[in-house]
């Protein structure tokens, strides 16, 4: 594909899909890591309390979900090992991320990081849209080649996600739709995500399944309209998302990496991490 269908494309749906993104080795090894966490699987929340969902603790990675049906998150991926480490700039994406965002004068972050297992049954709502007024929802290109999105969604699909697998679903082109989806609009007005109806976003209006091979990922921009089908088929669905913003969009949740870890990244990964760094006083216990 050349670099300008790849654009045509990106800009007309806004999604693209990176076949075999990861190799092979890496996404073994990322699911030897998954393997080792099934006590935090099963028992991700600090009680053991689904209802107050305060997350465990793995070194600086966290335990967190959005609503339970989503499955688990394990936040600040990038502190489990070198081999979450490498996809902070990984080369099948980063220069896209860059384009994209317009790194040359935005910068690039990573928003949040994390990687979710979802069992049967498990599934996200339907969320987001062109209508959405919020800047990390931002998608623009002036056809002089300078583009502005506001945050990029990398997917990576660590198991084969086909149908019944709870596969990311799409609404290509509503990156650009001005009209809320008919599950999102609400007494006249649209909503950034739909948790009223209680349902997948695979059951909506005009979604396109998404589906993947261990290894892929997919390339989204974050205004899409998305979410995923609901999970039918036994076993779970093992990903890892990084979301990519211009420097200025703030980390999600904040969470704050260790000296040591910031020391042991290359200055391309860190400049990424960490885009501004603190300002603080020489010889402080911060510093």
């Amino acid at each position: 594909m050349t670099a300008d269908v790849r654009d045509y494309l990106f800009d007309l749906h806004g999604y693209l899909h990176l076949k075999q993104a990861v190799a092979v080795d890496d996404i073994d090894e990322m699911n030897s890591w998954a393997d080792a966490q099934r006590e935090y699987i099963d028992r991700p929340w600090e009680d053991g309390v689904e209802a107050n969902r305060r997350g465990r603790w793995i070194g600086n990675v966290h335990t967190h979900t959005y609503n339970v049906e989503n499955g688990v998150n394990f936040q600040n991926i990038i502190a489990a090992g070198p081999v979450f480490e490498r996809l902070i700039d990984h080369p099948s994406w980063v220069d896209l991320a860059k384009r994209y965002i317009n790194s040359a004068v935005n910068g690039l972050s990573i928003h949040e990081n994390f990687m979710t297992v979802r069992g049967q049954g498990g599934f996200i709502h339907i969320h987001c849209g062109g209508h959405v007024p919020l800047s990390y929802l931002t998608f623009r290109q002036n056809n002089t080649g300078d583009w502005m999105v506001g945050q990029i969604n990398l997917l990576i699909a660590l198991t084969d996600i086909g149908h019944g697998d709870g596969p990311t679903v799409l609404v290509p082109g509503s990156h650009k739709c001005t009209e809320p989806h008919p599950r999102l609009e609400q007494d006249g007005k649209g909503l950034v995500y739909d948790g009223a109806t209680g349902e997948a976003a695979g059951t909506a209006f005009g979604v396109r399944e998404m589906y993947l091979e261990k290894g892929d990922a997919l390339f989204f921009t974050d205004a899409i309209t998305h979410g995923s089908a609901k999970r039918t088929n036994p076993g779970e669905r093992r990903t890892v998302i990084f979301r990519y913003s211009p420097r200025y969009v703030r980390e999600r949740f904040n969470y704050r990496q260790t000296p040591d870890f910031l020391a042991g990244l290359t200055p391309e990964r860190r400049q990424i991490v960490q885009p501004i760094p603190p300002q603080e006083r020489a010889g402080s216990e911060e510093a």
